[in-house]
């Protein structure tokens, strides 16, 4: 058996440099409206926009994913989760830019929903592990312990304008899963917090998600009560009383929404993108983001592999070693000289193998939708040849002693030749 040191192999991925202009943005995720300001998700950051799609600003750059962004209710701060410390915490940003501070640190994910009224203290759901269910908390913008909102659970909520009071969903199935109907469908639920008063508002036995508080005396909301999983929005009474559609999509979903503090807009998700709907005059509106940004990673990446060889050959000189790494080939000096990448692709190429004239490199890869036996220039010079067409799983081969031919077994229990030159098997 061959016994392989451990290698230390640091590679240089490069990928081709795009030109970095203006397009529409599409999936632009969980949007918030203040004072004819958008922000939203977009490349797992936080930015905003003016409603129009014009000045489009960037707050938040890093690798981490930032979500759930919520404008406080004079504007000036954007709350969002975030897991760049390893799981959702809350943060707070300046609106118009600047440093963010964390306000929660526990190790589960916490999802920001909204603000209390005040403007000082962020709402938000999360497991931990208090209960069975999710729950709904409050903390302070100035950090410290997290309070209990009221409800026993809860998943989605919002605060009456006067914070009194909170509609929410009490449990519920993640939202993607369509035509839903069982012991998880969401309804919408009110706590009179003070007196521990509950009203069920709506009894749907699908999803009647994302209850929105407006200054109307009306809570919005996601349902499917159309049927066929058709998602629109709808309001009811805060009193109660018969529920009434306010948009009409025939196609596509609407998710995750978020009413402004002055109760005059909504927007939500729809189709990849955003929409506004007024809520004096239940105008729908798409808010079209063209941006020019550029993504977090570098188009060049150095990656480092240390005894992380899936296979391995010595050249016939002794002079060079052949390795499949991560589903592609290389070759490295023994002593001194420069790392080669022979392969470059989506495929796993692996079992590479010398021939005996150290003209060629034999591998098995899938790069054609099954296993089949390739060989390449030793230099990688030229593209990789396909040397068999055969519906079986490859399990070895060998080459002869004169390069010409590779004898290799298959699933199927048989043991075949190939001719390298004439691909005749």
């Amino acid at each position: 058996m061959k016994k392989l040191y451990p290698l230390a192999i640091a590679l240089f991925v490069l990928a081709f440099t795009s030109i970095v202009v203006a397009r529409e943005a599409r999936l632009v995720r969980y949007p918030s409206y203040s004072n004819g300001r958008v922000a939203f998700t977009y490349l797992g950051d936080i930015w905003t926009a003016d409603e129009n799609g014009q000045n489009v600003q960037r707050l938040t750059v890093n690798k981490a994913r930032d979500a759930f962004p919520r404008f406080s209710p004079d504007g000036k701060w954007i709350a969002f989760s975030s897991d760049r410390n390893g799981n959702l915490d809350v943060f707070i940003i300046p609106s118009t830019g600047g440093a963010a501070k964390q306000l929660t640190y526990h190790s589960a994910d916490d999802t920001v929903l909204g603000w209390t009224p005040d403007g000082k203290g962020i709402l938000f759901s999360s497991q931990r592990g208090e209960d069975f269910m999710a729950l709904l908390y409050v903390v302070g913008v100035d950090g410290g312990m997290p309070w209990r909102a009221g409800p026993d659970m809860g998943n989605a909520a919002s605060f009456s304008p006067d914070g009194s009071r909170i509609a929410y969903n009490p449990k519920g199935q993640v939202y993607w899963r369509k035509y839903y109907r069982g012991a998880y469908a969401t309804d919408v639920w009110i706590e009179d917090v003070s007196a521990k008063k509950f009203t069920q508002l709506t009894d749907f036995d699908g999803l009647d998600s994302w209850p929105m508080w407006g200054r109307d005396g009306q809570i919005y909301f996601v349902s499917d009560r159309d049927g066929n999983g058709l998602t629109n929005i709808w309001r009811i009474s805060e009193s109660g009383g018969k529920a009434d559609r306010i948009t009409s999509f025939k196609t596509g979903d609407v998710r995750f929404p978020s009413i402004s503090a002055d109760g005059r807009a909504i927007v939500f998700e729809h189709d990849f993108g955003i929409w506004k709907l007024d809520t004096g005059n239940n105008k729908l509106t798409p808010i079209k983001l063209d941006i020019e940004a550029e993504g977090e990673e570098n188009d060049t990446e150095m990656r480092a592999f240390n005894s992380e060889a899936d296979d391995y050959d010595l050249a016939p000189n002794s002079r060079r070693i052949a390795l499949s790494i991560h589903g592609e080939i290389f070759t490295v000096p023994v002593e001194e000289g420069d790392i080669r990448q022979i392969t470059d692709n989506s495929a796993r190429d692996r079992l590479v193998n010398y021939s005996p004239d150290s003209k060629w490199l034999a591998f098995i890869s899938d790069r054609s939708g099954r296993e089949e036996l390739y060989v390449v220039a030793v230099d990688g010079a030229g593209e990789a040849q396909k040397l068999t067409d055969i519906d079986a799983l490859k399990f070895g081969y060998n080459w002869s002693p004169d390069s010409k031919e590779i004898a290799f077994t298959a699933s199927d229990s048989k043991l075949r030749k190939v001719n390298v030159a004439s691909k005749q098997v």
